[in-house]
């Protein structure tokens, strides 16, 4: 945890910040363009799912499961910091999710105008997926540091309109808490950003989709799950 958080500092801190300079009548003044800092909240439906020998653990004291999440999401165009959980107030079940993550992207264009751009995203992550369930004593707690590299598409009708996709998969490092036993994990990330400029005065509103595959692949064969999760989310500049 006290990992993610350094991270968070120095990742908002690699964030760049710009305004556009423009002369009226001579004079120079300064204009904000349309910000690209989004606070959103979201729908997550949530596959958990155990895929390790079924010999080994008993149906009764795995932790898969299927739930919607509700999600957070502060992000800009290079950074992503997010939560998502499960509990009491989002299910019925006895099942308890908590999903902590940050996605830094470094955007490199190898096509770009003024209204279209196509490239490569690079990028770092870092997560912490805790799952537990109620009626069980065991849990799975895994932190995960991961990098990649995909494939991206943004368009624009300037102050109105700007549309991206990407996708990026990945390959990482995997350590349960306390450093008892980790492995490795692969995962794709897939987004698309649709966001309308300057609706509300100064305010943008976006609409977003997230599509996550995660698998874990670990010392031992108990805690090996893929964690699939849709995220239907809703945004407003900042």
């Amino acid at each position: 945890m006290k990992n993610i958080l350094v991270l968070i500092v120095f990742l908002t801190a690699l964030s760049p910040a710009s305004a556009q300079m423009f002369s009226v009548g001579g004079q120079t003044e300064q204009r904000e363009p349309a910000s690209s800092n989004y606070f959103r909240i979201g729908y997550s439906p949530v596959d958990f799912n155990y895929t390790g020998d079924s010999g080994n653990l008993p149906n009764q004291q795995r932790l898969d499961f299927e739930s919607p999440a509700l999600t957070f999401i502060f992000e800009n165009t290079s950074l992503s910091a997010s939560l998502s959980f499960v509990n009491g107030l989002t299910t019925s079940g006895s099942e308890r999710y908590l999903n902590l993550g940050i996605d830094y992207l470094n955007h490199f264009s190898f096509v770009r105008t003024r209204s279209f751009q196509m490239g490569i995203p690079f990028g770092l992550s870092s997560s912490l997926v805790n799952v537990q369930n109620e009626q069980e004593n065991n849990d799975f707690s895994q932190t995960v540091f991961a990098f990649g590299a995909g494939a991206f598409v943004s368009a624009r009708i300037p102050e109105r309109l700007s549309l991206s996709i990407e996708g990026v998969p990945s390959y990482g490092f995997s350590n349960s808490r306390g450093g008892l036993f980790g492995g490795s994990n692969k995962s794709l990330l897939v987004r698309a950003r649709l966001n309308f400029l300057n609706l509300i005065k100064s305010r943008s509103i976006s609409l977003g989709y997230d599509y996550k595959f995660s698998s874990y692949d670990l010392d031992s064969d108990d805690f090996d799950y893929d964690l699939l999760y849709h995220r239907i989310t809703l945004g407003i500049s900042l």
